[in-house]
């Protein structure tokens, strides 16, 4: 009766663990582009066999990336960071521009993660644009912003979000200064910016795109 002699482990950083003293047959248990996700065999009184089942090898995303805000110079920063996904947006607006935001993210435990409110809501609340969420996602915000008669800093004057699915409704008025939030391959998931009584400024947080 055969049993094993020693095994060798790799990893896909080129790691190797070695237990036994390699004698005999020499066999490899491998498959082109799948990483063993189990193993399986025979024992007795020894290790008689063994044997493997194969997964295809995901290898680790790279980080959010943060994009540099748009817009004005007044303001508090704040940063919601960066999540899964965005599943809603809130915007409120008046004849100035852009006041208040607000967005709900999913996290890596799919759980439902609602952000602080950024600006000063208005009496007349805020308008949604609520995403196909698993399948939707934002991959890019297009504003104006500027500076409105009295005041020292420039404001958000419009939003605008476009998904791989459409395109929503401008949320206030452009005006000259327009700037577009993207990077090609990449989906937006977090947001960042400046505000006071109104927004300031606002950026994104965006990862690359697995689907």
């Amino acid at each position: 009766m055969y049993s094993l002699r020693s095994l060798t482990f790799t990893t896909s950083k080129g790691r190797t663990s070695s237990i036994g003293t390699a004698t005999g047959t020499k066999f490899v248990l491998q498959s082109e582009g799948n990483a063993i996700v189990g193993l399986h065999g025979r024992v007795g009184a020894c290790v008689d066999s063994i044997g493997a089942y194969y997964a295809p090898f995901s290898p680790s995303l790279p980080p959010p990336k943060k994009l540099e805000a748009q817009g004005g110079q007044g303001g508090k920063s704040w940063d919601d960071g960066a999540f899964l996904n965005v599943k809603k947006i809130y915007v409120g607006h008046s004849e100035n521009g852009i006041v208040s935001v607000k967005f709900e993210y999913e996290n890596d435990a799919s759980e439902v993660v609602v952000g602080d409110e950024h600006g000063k809501q208005t009496l007349l609340g805020y308008n949604e644009f609520e995403l196909d969420y698993p399948s939707e996602y934002i991959t890019s915000v297009e504003g104006c912003h500027n500076k409105f008669m009295g005041a020292e800093t420039g404001v958000i004057t419009m939003l605008k979000f476009k998904t791989n699915k459409r395109t929503s409704p401008p949320f206030g008025l452009e005006s000259a200064s327009n700037f577009v939030l993207q990077k090609e391959g990449h989906k937006i998931t977090g947001f960042h910016g400046k505000s006071s009584n109104m927004l300031h400024q606002i950026g994104v947080h965006v990862i690359f795109i697995t689907e």
